[in-house]
Parts: C-alpha cells; structure tokens; sequence
C-alpha cells in the first residue's frame, strides 16, 4: 500500500459525493428558484465532510498504521486528504457551473443585485475563478479544522 493510497481514495469518494451534494442542492431549488437560501443550506455538507475525514483517518489508522498511531500522524492523514480533496474541488466547481447549474452565476448575481449590493462586487464575488478559489480554501481550511478534533479521538495506542 502506498503511503497515502488510502487518503488518495477517499478524496475521490468525497468528490464524487460533492457532485451528487450538488445535484440535491439544484432537485430542491438552491440553484434558481430557492438561490437566496444556498448559502445556508450548502454549508450542510460539513456534516458528511466529518463523516468522510473521520473514515479515512479510521481506516489509515487501522490499515496503514496497523491499529496504532499517534495524533500527529492521524493528522497529518486528515491534512493531507484536505489537499487532495481541495485539488479536486476544482473539477466539482466545473460540473456545477457548466453542466449541473449553468445559469447559477447569473442567478446568484442577479440576487445579489436585488439585495442592494454592486454590480462590480457581484461580477467578482459571483464568478467562475471566484467559486473555484472559495472552494479550494474552504476544503484545505474545513479539512484542516476538522482533522485535528477527529485525529485526537482516533488516536490509539498498544496497550501496556
């Protein structure tokens, strides 16, 4: 097994289910009809995102480290799943704008100038390159917070 064989493969689990996160979002209305309220709802995914981290780090601790493994090396596990994921981020960020949800930009601007704001600053908040940047900060930022907590409960050591 390869060093980080197993964070390599979760990463992929968790861009795929981005992806399939992302298609709820546009079946319940986040991504037109209901727009005002994807930012609240969309921060929802945390909750499997902990899901995710704490299986990976379970399973590199189990199978990597054979059942054994210290905070720092379970978080390092954690870090280095929060790069790969953010790495792929970009690739999620695509399939929604131009094949899920190729008219959110638009919408997500047109709202933002309903509510008083900018034309300039809704161009530049609501872009293509702005969403794949957010994402892949929110991912390595979200990833990193998240390991350390789930890397404290998983650490274990041979008994004495």
């Amino acid at each position: 097994m390869s060093k980080f064989e197993i964070e390599f493969k979760w990463a992929l689990y968790f861009t795929a289910f981005n992806a399939l996160w992302l298609s709820l979002e546009k079946v319940l209305g986040w991504h037109d009809e209901l727009i005002q309220q994807h930012a609240f709802y969309s921060l929802l995914i945390i909750i499997p995102q902990v899901v995710f981290f704490y299986l990976c780090i379970k399973a590199k601790r189990d199978d990597y480290f054979k059942g054994e493994a210290n905070w720092q090396q379970l978080f390092v596990s954690g870090g280095v799943l929060a790069l790969l994921i953010a790495a792929l981020s970009p690739a999620v960020v695509y399939y929604m704008n131009r094949f899920l949800s190729p008219d959110f930009i638009d919408l997500a601007i047109d709202r933002y100038l309903m509510s008083g704001g900018k034309e300039a600053e809704a161009k530049n908040f609501h872009s293509l390159e702005a969403y794949i940047k957010n994402g892949i900060l929110f991912n390595v930022s979200m990833g990193i917070v998240i390991a350390g907590p789930v890397a404290y409960f998983l650490k274990k050591k041979k008994p004495l």
